[in-house]
């Protein structure tokens, strides 16, 4: 006599669980189709129309796509000394065609990023990062994101623009801006609020025992990361501490702040390897 079968399929939250048993037998088989792959994250900064971080707690970063699907993140500055929002996109969201797919998102698919602050939505009139990751599981993409208006369509807020001479043709990104940056290098550094004649600038101050003290302005929201080479060739990321917090500095590899502020730092040699002579300091 043949035992009767029984099957029971259960649909749980990101996935498809499938059970089966033989009633009065030994077979027992249990599957998860579509397991959850790691999200993938979506970070960065989101700027004003003066190039300024943005701080509120209140703003929301959105990522939409064309079938209505959104994912949503609040502005925290402090969650990270590289952005102000983290949005994690899971595999399972819904973002693409299909119940199961290897990426979230594809490299130049259809969606947009918008920002909510209180009751007004906009979209950024810059999306500046590398997409050559996006959507799968587990990596990383950074987007900034930066809000205005940029009626002349040359990358730089027209409010930041007009802070400098109401004509914006005579604030071209390519321009000189008289510190020896371009209106372009000046912005993205953030130095002209706070010096119009003085430009991005890494000094050596002294040397203690064959090791230099380096300083530097640093700007609200941005982070700065150091770059060494003996050739003027290759350029080597280099870590480094600060003297200011103590004979227990931690090491670090970047550097970001709140605030406009003098920083001194000191470029960390590894034991054995030749220390530097050529520095140079990279602002994001």
């Amino acid at each position: 006599m043949k035992h009767p079968t029984s099957w029971t399929a259960l649909r749980i939250l990101r996935g498809l669980l499938l059970t089966a048993g033989l009633v009065g037998g030994t077979f027992e088989r249990s599957a998860q189709a579509y397991p959850p792959a790691p999200f993938h994250l979506l970070f960065g900064v989101l700027r004003d129309e003066y190039g300024e971080p943005i701080l509120s707690s209140k703003a929301e970063v959105i990522l939409e796509t064309t079938g209505g699907v959104e994912i949503k993140t609040t502005i925290n500055p402090g969650i990270e000394a590289e952005s102000n929002y983290r949005l994690e996109v899971p595999m399972d969201a819904g973002l693409m065609s299909g119940p199961y797919q290897p990426t979230a998102l594809r490299p130049f698919a259809p969606f947009r990023m918008k920002v909510r602050v209180g009751r007004s939505v906009y979209l950024p009139i810059e999306m500046r990062g590398d997409y050559g990751s996006l959507g799968q599981p587990g990596k990383r993409t950074r987007i900034n994101l930066t809000l205005g208006e940029d009626a002349n369509g040359d990358g730089l807020p027209d409010a930041w623009q007009r802070l400098i001479n109401a004509d914006l043709s005579k604030v071209r990104p390519d321009a000189d801006a008289g510190n020896g940056l371009t209106y372009l290098e000046t912005y993205l550094a953030g130095t002209y609020a706070v010096d119009p004649s003085g430009g991005f600038e890494l000094k050596i101050l002294d040397v203690t025992n064959s090791v230099p003290q380096l300083a530097f302005v640093a700007v609200t929201g941005r982070t700065y990361r150091l770059l060494s080479s003996l050739d003027l060739v290759t350029w080597t990321p280099t870590e480094f501490r600060i003297p200011a917090d103590g004979v227990n500095a931690p090491v670090r590899s970047s550097f970001v702040t709140y605030s406009v502020k003098s920083v001194q730092i000191e470029p960390i040699t590894a034991e054995g390897e030749t220390t530097p002579t050529l520095f140079r300091l990279v602002v994001q």
